[in-house]
């Protein structure tokens, strides 16, 4: 972004200083300040006020914290960037983690019935995970777009992965039985700086309000 230039909140495509909406899209336009934000689908830092999409994998990145959401989400069927889904089921998915331990975890020394318990217990925790990461895919795939509104933001002292403790966010979206809460948890500390009333974009499955997720997903 050359100095002194303006930019679109909503495609960024460069303006001249005097214009009060975009050439391009008629939307509104804003001086950009650098903002490093990771991207939700592989988590890459991405310099957001210079680009729209992720370097690494071509996934569209969030809004900057405090500005205008972005235009709507594709039509469905979503394109959903390079190895999400294998980073969402297996990767970076802490319950799957924990069940595959379960399922070989052995005490040297231990009597056979628990030896037994601890894989059983580790196959339900797999199945769980897998369930719900599935209800996500399917939600970024095939959701159906709706306004959704952050509600709070902070630091969730209640859970933590090598001593780091991730940002929740509260939001809320509508839908045609009325408005649904939720939450996400993130590791990008740079959405701290997003305000309650934010407005967003959330997917989600009409028959089935809790497979939802936000779009684009948050790192």
């Amino acid at each position: 972004m050359k100095h002194g230039i303006t930019a679109c909140e909503w495609c960024l495509t460069e303006c001249n200083n005097e214009d009060l909406q975009c050439t391009k899209c008629g939307g509104p336009i804003a001086v950009l300040e650098p903002w490093v934000l990771q991207c939700g689908w592989c988590s890459s830092s991405n310099r957001r006020d210079l680009t729209t999409n992720c370097k690494s994998c071509g996934g569209e990145l969030p809004h900057i914290p405090g500005t205008t959401r972005l235009p709507e989400p594709p039509v469905a069927p979503r394109f959903l960037a390079p190895g999400y889904e294998n980073r969402v089921r297996y990767r970076k998915n802490p319950s799957f983690i924990v069940g595959a331990i379960f399922i070989f975890f052995i005490i040297p020394g231990l009597c056979l019935w628990p030896m037994l318990i601890f894989p059983l217990i580790g196959v339900f925790i797999l199945l769980w995970s897998l369930k719900k990461s599935k209800h996500k895919l399917n939600a970024l795939k095939s959701g159906v777009p709706t306004r959704g509104v952050i509600l709070d933001v902070f630091i969730d002292m209640d859970q933590h992965i090598n001593h780091r403790n991730p940002v929740r966010i509260d939001y809320e979206f509508d839908t045609p039985d009325g408005t649904i809460t939720d939450y996400v948890n993130v590791w990008d500390e740079t959405n701290l700086l997003r305000p309650a009333g934010e407005h967003l974009w959330v997917v989600f499955n009409p028959k089935n309000p809790k497979e939802n997720n936000i779009w684009p997903p948050l790192s």
